[in-house]
């Protein structure tokens, strides 16, 4: 019974993960004539892949979007280079500002900090689009509409509070001992903050920086308040390209752009899963 049990766990587990994988990498390697067809392709092709990454529009795909009447880059190349440009800049802004936070959370004493430290998750029990009316009407009264810098800042609202939830608990685990015994050989608080907690907390700036690339890697609520013109699209926009109200136009196309939207988080986090596992251990168990 108890093998049993297992089995169907693991097979769930396994077609849980495994579906959504095989799927648009089968789709995106088979021809027109194969794409809604089960099974492994008779006649695998990488004209899906060639098409979304040259400079032509390919046949049966719209080329402008609803709602703004953009026309949108023929070539997947240039919203893949804005979607880099945009989960760095988040990755580096989260950094900066919850490590900073969570340092204060976890070294400093004052009267209202268990609030804080509570009222840091609090934004997430509110969805997202709550945010796009004032966001909208934020970013055009100071001219930062259809800014990829400020889509980044935007971006923070997803990625700060955990990250700094996080961090705090990575920080706490860093003995105090260490900050005194700095100060006693004179380093300022400031020294301490980066000579000795940065280093010491890397597996769990690593687990923030990748938290941080994925959340604004995926992002489409916010891009779509503040993108407006196809040439600052990032690849979540530019994949409506490929939908014309309720049908998917080029099914091997948007297989082939998912794909490849898909093998950046995955390769980046296989880089450095030995970092993320200590990261979130340790978070969780100081947090």
């Amino acid at each position: 019974m108890n093998r049993t049990i297992t089995f169907v766990g693991v097979v769930l587990v396994l077609a849980t993960i495994g579906i959504p994988i095989y799927w648009p990498l089968k789709t995106s390697l088979s021809p027109p004539e194969e794409v809604w067809e089960v099974g492994i392709p008779k006649n695998p092709t990488l004209s899906n892949y060639i098409d979304i990454l040259s400079s032509e529009i390919p046949k049966g795909r719209m080329s402008e979007v609803v709602g703004t009447f953009t026309v949108v880059s023929p070539s997947a190349l240039n919203p893949l280079k804005n979607s880099i440009l945009v989960a760095t800049v988040t990755v580096a802004l989260t950094l900066m500002v919850s490590s900073i936070a969570a340092y204060n959370l976890a070294r400093f004493s004052y009267r209202g900090k268990r609030f804080v430290s509570l009222f840091v998750l609090f934004a997430y029990i509110f969805p997202p689009f709550m945010l796009m009316a004032p966001l909208m009407f934020i970013l055009s009264k100071i001219g930062a509409l259809n800014n990829l810098i400020a889509l980044s800042f935007v971006h923070l609202a997803y990625t700060v509070p955990f990250s700094t939830y996080m961090l705090r608990g990575y920080f706490l685990s860093i003995p105090r001992d260490l900050d005194e015994a700095a100060y006693v050989d004179g380093c300022s608080r400031l020294q301490v903050f980066l000579k000795i907690i940065m280093p010491l907390a890397l597996p769990g700036l690593v687990t923030v920086a990748v938290f941080s690339f994925v959340m604004s890697w995926g992002d489409v609520v916010f891009s779509l308040v503040v993108l407006q013109t196809g040439e600052n699209f990032t690849l979540p926009l530019y994949a409506s390209s490929y939908l014309w109200g309720w049908e998917i136009t080029d099914p091997g196309g948007l297989s082939a752009l998912a794909v490849i939207a898909g093998m950046i988080p995955v390769i980046l986090f296989l880089s450095i899963q030995k970092f993320v596992r200590m990261g979130i251990l340790a978070g969780a168990v100081k947090a």
